[in-house]
């Protein structure tokens, strides 16, 4: 049998007819504040597509720059063919200030400075590449390693041991603990520290596997003493 409906439900509006009668109401009220809402929201989604794609195209066209100068440089392999090497990185990172490649590209310079024995340059490049690159770049800690021996080329020790130190820091240190070691080790032995010379020569000797390597670290231990 049926339920009975009384009186007063079916006097009552219907809830569902109610509800979007509020919201056509509320709508109307606030018809202008919506359609700036709605233009904002697609205002954003614009400029946010416009600025991906924008990204996008700029980090192409610096990638695409830096691989030309890389190639040309691998074929060039002479002085004139490093300067003009030099050159095309320079023009990328005018061109592409912001552009990984460019960040990538002052590495490069600092490689082909050192190359040169233009260690100012070189020293200079590999900051700026220091200053820019992320943490997890296997290039960091070759670039610490890099700058410590441009240091030592100056013979400014000191900041050559701290170059090295800094290397021994960063999250692709143990990929090259054995060329870290040995770099330490080094400056310690042209500081006149033997004693450090040789902790760092031994600690160099346990990463090695290499016999004419082991030959060469256990006769720096033993001219130590």
């Amino acid at each position: 049998m049926a339920a009975k409906i009384d009186k007063k439900e079916l006097t009552e509006p219907d809830k569902l007819q109610l509800f979007f009668y509020r919201v056509r109401m509320f709508a109307k009220k606030n018809r202008n504040r919506i359609y700036a809402g709605a233009g904002l929201f697609l205002l954003i989604a614009v400029v946010a597509g416009g600025w991906y794609l924008y990204r996008l195209n700029y980090e192409t066209s610096a990638g695409n720059t830096y691989a030309r100068v890389f190639e040309s440089a691998m074929k060039a392999g002479s002085p004139a063919g490093d300067a003009e090497t030099i050159k095309g990185y320079k023009d990328l990172i005018a061109r592409h200030p912001q552009s990984r490649a460019a960040i990538t590209a002052y590495y490069r310079l600092g490689n082909l400075y050192f190359g040169r024995q233009e260690v100012d340059a070189a020293i200079s490049a590999y900051q700026d590449f220091l200053d820019r690159a992320g943490e997890g770049s296997d290039l960091v800690t070759l670039a610490y390693n890099s700058l410590g021996s441009c240091y030592e080329l100056k013979n400014d020790f000191n900041k050559a041991l701290d170059s090295y130190e800094k290397a021994m820091k960063t999250k692709t240190a143990l990929s090259f603990e054995l060329l870290n070691y040995r770099h330490i080790a080094r400056v310690y032995e042209a500081m006149n520290n033997t004693a450090k010379a040789a902790e760092y020569y031994r600690k160099a000797l346990e990463k090695t596997t290499d016999p004419l390597m082991t030959l060469y670290l256990k006769r720096k231990i033993s001219l130590l003493g």
